[in-house]
């Protein structure tokens, strides 16, 4: 036989041995995991919810069922934490628009509702009075300069409130000069809430605007879900409706249209016209959970050092401002792949990894995040709180959206270790996946937490489709087999990191 084809020959066999001694990840295992987090009877696992709870005691049980031992901060299984899950809604909250001789009183949660707020009452509430604010005028509430476009021309907006439509002008139109028919980044909130208040305006007054002949927004929605941004000044939406007699009062649909037409901004004060709104809110501060579980190194020479597998266990609840498809709010988003699928496969690679435990000579430490939704906020806190000290922690592996792999999964976070890119394609083939750089990138998932602490982290990501923060997002559209595989890749990958001589070198590119 020619050397080459030994060689051939003694890799096959390896790679034989090497799959032969990882256990398996069973598909079902897997399915029925994912099928009990994402039931309705958990109400999409929100943060501060009672089906977060039951969510976090069912993995905590599962830890303890495939023998791992808690690593929380009692000595049990759990690492509690606080966070702003949303606002409360106290008596007194009002909205009314003064307009020459005529009034429009609008109720919360009925006609408007605040999409951001702005922290009172030494940072703790939402208590707010403006009393006779003047209003202005300003388009789309847009200021372009690269699109030589900009609503805030010439236009005086310091101490008033700004009433502007949504959306963009043109944003049907492919050859726009305001990037066409994709959306700009100035018509995001953020940017036209920054617009307003970086030239001092005090409220945002935001109405759809006449091209849509429906109003998207769900007006019930504050009143389901309490919760909005803080952009340091109030932004309300307005039901369009309600606002129908100013609108014509104004002739604010005509002036749109002739701004669509010619992308000439016809900004302006809106005379005699003022603002009264008083917000009474405060914040839901409420107690979530980490569950971490540790599997200890076979070496004890080297069972001081640690790999942490990651993934959160919440999800968005009952939609919120978090949702995909914000009409639907109120309807239960189980988030099956986000992140269900990424727990079901942390316990089983708990499973199999304390089923074969000379395998990993350094320790292995399990944690399902709470509040990776609301801010990777349990990651956050883990890293500030570590079960083993991070200076000990030698990688991290994130698991978030493995649910829908058909054959492939995107491995972001690989500048950041690229010592181990060969490990990653090793363990690949030993999954049968085709895994490729890429991901939803930096700061999107709990392993930006790690890297943030200059700790090697990758993250294993099988790709957004049409039910990310939908309530469709149910365990049927799960690909069983393909998150099995992906559940493989990572249990293979951190039994090599485990067992390397080195300390894979954190890259800061």
């Amino acid at each position: 036989m020619r050397p080459l084809a030994r060689w051939a020959v003694l890799a096959a066999l390896l790679a034989a041995v090497i799959s032969a001694a990882a256990p398996p990840i069973d598909p079902q295992a897997l399915l029925e995991h994912i099928k009990f987090l994402a039931a309705d009877d958990l109400q999409g696992r929100g943060n501060g919810s009672a089906g977060l709870e039951r969510a976090g005691d069912y993995i905590a049980e599962q830890f303890k069922a495939v023998g791992l031992a808690p690593a929380g901060s009692n000595g049990d299984w759990f690492q509690p934490f606080e966070l702003t899950a949303g606002l409360k809604i106290a008596e007194g909250n009002s909205l009314i628009i003064h307009a020459a001789s005529q009034d429009v009183q609008l109720t919360l949660g009925e006609s408007y509702y605040p999409l951001a707020v702005t922290a009172s009452d030494g940072g703790t509430g939402y208590s707010m009075d403006l009393m006779g604010v003047p209003l202005v005028f300003a388009g789309y509430g847009l200021s372009a300069p690269s699109s030589n476009y900009d609503d805030y021309a010439g236009l005086d907006v310091a101490g008033k409130a700004v009433v502007i439509f949504s959306h963009e002008p043109q944003e049907t139109q492919s050859d726009s000069r305001l990037n066409g028919s994709r959306p700009m980044r100035e018509t995001t909130l953020y940017s036209k809430a920054q617009a307003a208040r970086t030239r001092g305006a005090v409220a945002l007054l935001v109405i759809s605007d006449p091209s849509h002949r429906v109003d998207e927004a769900n007006y019930k929605i504050f009143g389901i879900e309490s919760d909005a941004e803080d952009h340091q000044i109030p932004v309300i939406r307005i039901r369009r409706d309600d606002m129908a007699p100013l609108i014509k009062a104004w002739d604010l649909d005509r002036t749109a249209a002739v701004i669509d037409r010619d992308l000439i901004p016809r900004s302006r004060a809106l005379p005699q016209s003022t603002v009264d709104y008083t917000q009474r809110l405060s914040l839901n501060r409420r107690t979530v959970r980490n569950v971490v579980g540790i599997l200890r190194g076979a070496d004890g020479a080297r069972a001081g050092e640690a790999i942490v597998l990651g993934a959160h266990y919440d999800h968005v609840g009952l939609g919120g401002r978090f949702s995909a498809t914000p009409q639907r709010t109120g309807e239960i988003h189980n988030g099956a792949d986000d992140n269900a699928s990424g727990i079901a496969s942390l316990i089983e690679i708990a499973r199999a990894a304390a089923a074969d435990h000379t395998r990993f000579p350094r320790s292995l430490v399990f944690v399902a995040f709470a509040g990776e939704e609301r801010g990777l906020l349990g990651s956050l806190h883990y890293t500030m709180e570590p079960a083993v000290p991070l200076d000990d922690t030698i990688a991290m592996i994130n698991l978030d959206m493995v649910g829908r792999s058909r054959g492939k999964v995107e491995v972001g976070g690989l500048s950041s270790a690229p010592a181990l890119e060969a490990d990653v394609q090793t363990a690949a083939k030993v999954a049968g996946l085709d895994a490729r750089r890429g991901g939803p990138g930096a700061g999107r998932s709990d392993d930006s937490s790690f890297i943030d602490r200059r700790v090697p982290a990758l993250h294993f990501f099988t790709g957004f489709h049409d039910d990310y923060h939908r309530p469709s997002d149910d365990w049927e559209r799960i690909d069983a087999q393909g998150t099995a595989r992906v559940a493989t890749l990572a249990l293979e990958l951190a039994a090599r990191i485990a067992a390397r001589q080195d300390r894979p070198q954190f890259s800061a590119r």
